[in-house]
């Protein structure tokens, strides 16, 4: 579980009354409160999620769970809710330093998406489609996913092969503070299907969305002959195999995010400006050759960033970072 989250112990306010209009088929500001309710819910113990659904008027929800995947599935009216939650450490350097992070191709999906959310999502993909189709038997239901951190790479994961694979129609996906999920391909293909009703909610300097980075090494496996008569047999084809890994390594996997951008700034202003983003980036997504050029100027730039990293962890916090922020759009609105 998320530490900042665990520490705070936080969860939807006792007060708030679920509000959502079920007939918006674009972006509502009221529905992103409600989502991100949802989300910050699914953190919590399945006694709680089951008391505060009872209280939001829903019918009793389906819990889904895998030793590293967890979220819930309810209705309420002509609504069906997707919700997750991320389970693994909300910490970078874990991302980035476990092998998890190496693509693979996603049966069912275009590209290639990231080896260690694909996995997670494996562990419960059956009970979430069973769960859909318990709820959604009407093809009037209006089928939404969401999730927090992690849980919104899961719901944009689910929404995919609800769609591809599925063959369901999805109203929208709300994700807050998601990281990176698959390659190119998988972005174009889900942006050309989905895109129009994906919202990814990312909060001033909330440092993981930035992660996995665009670019991260690639991991290239040289298969070593099973004997001496077969390693003389492949000996002329070494050097180009070699060559090959090391290309690859240098090329590098590329991430890409998905859907469409809403970004928070410091003053709660919400827009959707990419270059505004980008100045926000907080790891290195280049080549190894380009980090060998740019290391010296590279490295100030990141220390700098990096001083104003406790705002980084804050701006993740979905009660008291996103919530207010989405709850002033919605007056405003």
């Amino acid at each position: 579980m998320d530490p900042l989250l665990n520490l705070l112990q936080l969860r939807p306010r006792e007060d708030w009354t679920w509000k959502f209009d079920s007939n918006a088929d674009a972006e509502s500001a009221l529905n992103a409160v409600a989502l991100c309710n949802a989300s910050l819910l699914a953190y919590s113990t399945q006694i709680d999620v089951q008391r505060y659904l009872a209280n939001w008027k829903f019918e009793e929800p389906i819990f889904v769970r895998g030793s590293s995947t967890q979220g819930f599935v309810a209705r309420r009216g002509d609504i069906v809710i997707v919700v997750f939650r991320g389970t693994e450490p909300i910490n970078a350097d874990d991302w980035l330093s476990d092998v998890n992070y190496h693509q693979s191709p996603a049966p069912d999906l275009p590209g290639s998406l990231h080896h260690g959310f694909t996995k997670a999502f494996d562990e419960v993909d059956r009970q979430v489609m069973d769960a859909v189709k318990h709820f959604a038997q009407d093809e009037r239901t209006r089928l939404f996913a969401t999730g927090h951190s992690l849980g919104g790479a899961l719901a944009v994961l689910a929404a995919a092969l609800l769609h591809f694979r599925e063959k369901r129609r999805i109203t929208g996906v709300f994700t807050y503070g998601q990281p990176r999920l698959g390659d190119a391909a998988f972005s174009t293909a889900y942006n050309e299907a989905l895109g129009p009703i994906t919202f990814r909610y990312v909060n001033d300097l909330d440092f993981v969305p930035h992660v996995p980075p665009t670019r991260l090494p690639a991991r290239h496996l040289l298969r070593a002959p099973a004997s001496v008569l077969d390693f003389l047999r492949r000996a002329s084809d070494l050097p180009n195999e070699i060559r090959t890994a090391i290309d690859e390594v240098i090329k590098g996997e590329q991430f890409s995010h998905v859907g469409q951008l809403r970004l928070f700034q410091r003053d709660g202003s919400l827009g959707s400006d990419e270059q505004e983003w980008q100045k926000r980036e907080l790891i290195y997504s280049g080549t190894v050759s380009e980090l060998l050029k740019t290391f010296p100027n590279l490295l100030r730039a990141q220390l700098g960033q990096l001083l104003r990293g406790p705002n980084r962890l804050l701006d993740h916090d979905p009660l008291n970072g996103y919530l207010p922020k989405l709850e002033a759009q919605l007056r405003q609105g």
